[in-house]
């Protein structure tokens, strides 16, 4: 017995409304996306050297204004903490806008890392911040370490994160292995400078561990980190 006109209209009716939402959703995530990705700036990176660092804290409005408007999108809210690498070299002293501008980093770090946990760059700078400022929490060597796990072999971030962990107060085992990991990849692909600068600003105890480390990978190199050395 076939249906009459009378009665498929509300399931007409009804299949048009569900198409014309499902429309409208697709319409109105593509101008959210469009919107996000017009205002994105040119930061899709952690900065590691002093002009990108530059170049990055001028970008700070646009990224913040893109993060805003992706929300939920971890990667925006990553780029928008990264225009605030330049804390990594502040003096720790300074005024109260230094604490306005770690505030802002630290925010958008825990929204970056809430929606992209496994961004290695952001755990970095979470680490580097967490150290410089004594921050209660997070703890800096955990943190590391999640930057360890999240991007073992991202080599952009190998000489940020080896001179990061020589500043730490104490390495543990876990640490000295990864920390070990990069110094032979960074001596194997002759980044020998990025090495000395770490061992220069590290901890006269990291200081050691560094010259040991070196010692079993390049003696003659360990030597002229620190003269003496076996």
């Amino acid at each position: 017995m076939q249906s009459s006109p009378v009665m498929s209209q509300p399931s007409s009716f009804v299949f048009r409304l569900v198409t014309l939402l499902f429309a409208a959703g697709l319409g109105a995530q593509s101008v959210w996306l469009l919107l996000a990705e017009f205002s994105r700036p040119g930061v899709a990176r952690l900065p590691t050297d002093p002009q990108s660092v530059v170049a990055a804290v001028s970008e700070r409005n646009d990224a913040t204004w893109a993060a805003q408007i992706g929300l939920i999108r971890g990667d925006l809210w990553a780029e928008s903490a990264f225009t605030f690498t330049d804390l990594l070299w502040a003096d720790p002293n300074k005024s109260s806008q230094l604490a306005q501008s770690l505030d802002g980093a630290h925010a958008r770090l825990d929204k970056a890392l809430n929606y992209s946990p496994s961004r290695a760059d952001a755990w970095l700078l979470l680490a580097g911040l967490a150290s410089r400022y004594h921050w209660s929490k997070p703890d800096p060597a955990e943190t590391l370490k999640m930057s360890y796990y999240t991007g073992p072999s991202d080599r952009s971030l190998m000489p940020l994160r080896f001179m990061l962990a020589g500043q730490l107060p104490t390495l543990d085992d876990e640490l000295q292995e990864l920390v070990r990991r990069d110094l032979r990849t960074l001596i194997a692909q002759n980044d020998k400078p990025a090495v000395v600068q770490a061992y220069q600003a590290a901890t006269a105890s990291n200081q050691q561990f560094i010259v040991q480390a070196a010692g079993e990978i390049d003696s003659a190199f360990a030597n002229l980190l620190h003269p003496g050395t076996q």
